[in-house]
């Protein structure tokens, strides 16, 4: 049964569905597999112990839906509340933290019978870009041990990556679904704003953070859309409709010859872009005019400005939705008598480095006096961001960017240099700003000091046109031939 971990859900779907195998035999391999690895990823933070589960012998879903990920095993960030299983949102603060309610994706999860097997580790609050800001350790890139997955999502890209799990869930507020994807060499999707709810993230920027998925392969992601996007009474601002069957339309052809691909030019910037990356990019655009689309090459002057723009207001929004923390309701407690002696005890024992940082920096940019020299002047480039990608869209049909400007960097290589780390960024937190949807889709390796890395391509549709940015996720497979295999260390786990 192990040696089936490697295959996509869609074709493991096959084999239940044709009775070939055993979904309650594949969920405990799956399971017994991740658990024997994890001490060399360290992908999770906690397990559910309760491996038999009875929705596993419940029956499948109905026949006259669109076809769902259902009866198979699946990851969550821990920063999806689940009923009855620690959350603790990668900090100290929350530790031992157990919700009496699920998230809406991951109740949507349980009723498609799903296994939920654990919950992944992150970057603490999901405030980092490498998996080093966990209070519950650094989660490794499967690729090479001495370098960063990605993050904040990190332990939900390993997860898939180190074939420990089908599919997992992340959270992408400024590229933490699509950089790790990136990273570790397999499928990332962040959703435009909406189009998944948000009920049950522990939040930290509300306007940016949006649920995401990895993969193996799109067609898996369009499976998973079938069954967690769908309308929530619970979350105003999720507009999914539930009447979209992604999983078909993913595998309507494309037309190549029809395709009109917007490249922006200043993130082709060699001085931006490491070599590797820039070159694997290049190829993957010359697979594509191949095929017959028109590459149509586009400005983009607030490259140099969105930046810090989405860090202060992600930062200004982090230090409103933290302020909960306050060692009475949740997490943590202290035994100070004196209120503000409490506060600070619990706050300074119970967050990160990281975390204090972007509170301060957020506190900062919204008081008085300089509210309105930084805060207001965000939002107002966050409107330009907007607009300029709105008149982009007048102009093609989809953008192509690499998803990181930079391969995976060794751990602790940037742990002391922020700003480097928040430049990582560069090619993700735009669409953020934007609220669109965007998808990593792998496109080669490259070399940094003798490790072989991979690369990704990043797909940018307009806002709610997500059917389209799948269908070209996966033609672009199709075009390329790529198809998801894991480390060669995790095969030889699979096959020992």
């Amino acid at each position: 049964m192990r040696e089936l971990l490697v295959k996509p859900g869609h074709e493991l779907l096959d084999l239940i569905e044709q009775g070939e195998i055993d979904h309650a035999e594949l969920q405990e391999a799956q399971y017994q597999f991740a658990r024997g690895i994890d001490e060399r990823v360290n992908a999770f933070i906690s397990w559910d112990e309760e491996v038999e589960h009875q929705e596993w012998r419940l029956p499948m879903v109905d026949q006259d839906l669109p076809r769902q990920f259902h009866r198979l095993p699946y990851a969550a960030k821990d920063i999806f509340t689940t009923k009855g299983l620690q959350t603790t949102a990668g900090s100290r603060i929350l530790k031992g933290y157990v919700p009496p309610y699920d998230a809406s994706c991951v109740s949507h999860l349980r009723h498609a019978k799903n296994h939920l097997m654990g919950k992944t580790n992150l970057d603490e609050f999901a405030m980092g870009s490498s998996g080093e800001m966990s209070a519950y350790g650094v989660t490794r890139n499967p690729w090479d041990f001495d370098y960063v997955p990605g993050g904040s999502s990190s332990g939900s890209a390993v997860a898939v990556a180190a074939c420990q799990s089908v599919m997992a869930l992340g959270t992408d507020t400024g590229g933490s679904v699509r950089q790790p994807a990136s990273f570790c060499g397999i499928v990332g999707y962040r959703p435009t704003y909406g189009m998944i709810s948000r009920y049950g993230l522990i939040a930290y920027s509300s306007s940016c953070d949006q649920a995401g998925i990895f993969a193996r392969d799109t067609l898996d992601v369009a499976l998973t859309m079938n069954t967690v996007s769908k309308p929530d009474e619970r979350d105003s601002t999720c507009q999914a409709t539930g009447d979209i069957d992604f999983y078909t339309d993913t595998q309507r052809d494309v037309h190549w010859n029809k395709l009109r691909v917007g490249v922006i030019k200043p993130l082709m910037d060699s001085a931006r872009i490491d070599a590797p990356v820039l070159t694997n990019f290049q190829a993957s655009l010359k697979a594509m005019t191949d095929a017959g689309a028109e590459i149509v090459e586009l400005d983009f002057p607030l490259v140099d400005y969105y930046l810090a723009a989405y860090y202060i207001i992600v930062c200004a929004e982090c230090s409103s939705n933290l302020a909960r923390y306050d060692g009475i309701r949740y997490g943590i407690v202290s035994d100070d008598e004196d209120l503000l002696a409490r506060y600070r005890s619990v706050r300074s024992r119970g967050f990160g480095a990281e975390v204090k940082r972007r509170i301060l920096l957020g506190t900062y940019v919204l008081s008085a006096g300089y509210y309105d020299a930084y805060y207001d002047r965000a939002r107002q480039l966050r409107r330009d961001v907007r607009e300029q990608l709105e008149a982009m869209f007048t102009k093609v049909d989809v953008l192509a960017t690499p998803t990181s400007p930079v391969l995976p960097f060794k751990i602790g290589e940037h742990i002391q240099d922020p700003v480097q780390m928040y430049l990582s960024d560069l090619c993700t937190v735009f669409i953020n700003l934007a609220g669109t949807g965007g998808i990593n889709i792998p496109n080669g390796f490259g070399e940094r000091d003798g490790a072989k890395l991979p690369t990704g391509i990043q797909f940018v549709c307009a806002p709610f046109r997500d059917n389209l940015l799948l269908r070209i996720g996966h033609q672009f497979e199709q075009l390329t031939g790529w198809k998801y295999q894991p480390p060669q260390w995790v095969l030889d786990e699979l096959n020992a």
